[in-house]
């Protein structure tokens, strides 16, 4: 008799149980000794391993060893708080704020300095009237 769709399912293997092929694994593991994992990581340790062989073997064991690493919410929530300004108060902190950017700075004083043993001063109000040193004509 086939199966009628609307009727469960009878007989079969239950859930979890073992096939054949799975049932010979797990012996043929019990009678060696070692786990397919402790090979791995014997053949990784062994210094006479081929190094790709190792890498491999490396490769293949770290799921058993390490944990994948796992999503981490990384959203970033910022509650952002406008004080409530009427409009001719904003125009006002506009106005400070441009009048605080065009605010005349003092000037630096700046002193011609002796650079290499040499006083530049005369190179430098020489310039400043636009002539040239009569070092640099030469």
């Amino acid at each position: 008799m086939t199966f009628q769709p609307g009727h469960t399912k009878t007989g079969g293997r239950k859930p979890g149980v073992a096939n054949k092929r799975t049932r010979r694994f797990n012996s043929e593991v019990a009678e060696s000794g070692t786990t397919p994992l402790e090979h791995m990581l014997a053949v990784l340790h062994d210094p006479k391993a081929d190094a790709d062989r190792r890498d491999r073997m490396a490769v293949a064991a770290a799921p058993f060893v390490h944990p994948r690493l796992a999503v981490v919410d990384s959203r970033v929530v910022a509650e952002v708080k406008v004080p409530s300004m009427t409009e001719a108060e904003r125009r006002e902190q506009a106005r400070a704020l441009i009048r605080a950017a065009f605010a005349e700075r003092p000037m630096i004083d700046v002193t011609p300095k002796v650079i290499g043993g040499r006083d530049v001063s005369a190179d430098v109000s020489a310039q400043a009237n636009g002539k040239q040193s009569k070092e640099r004509e030469g």
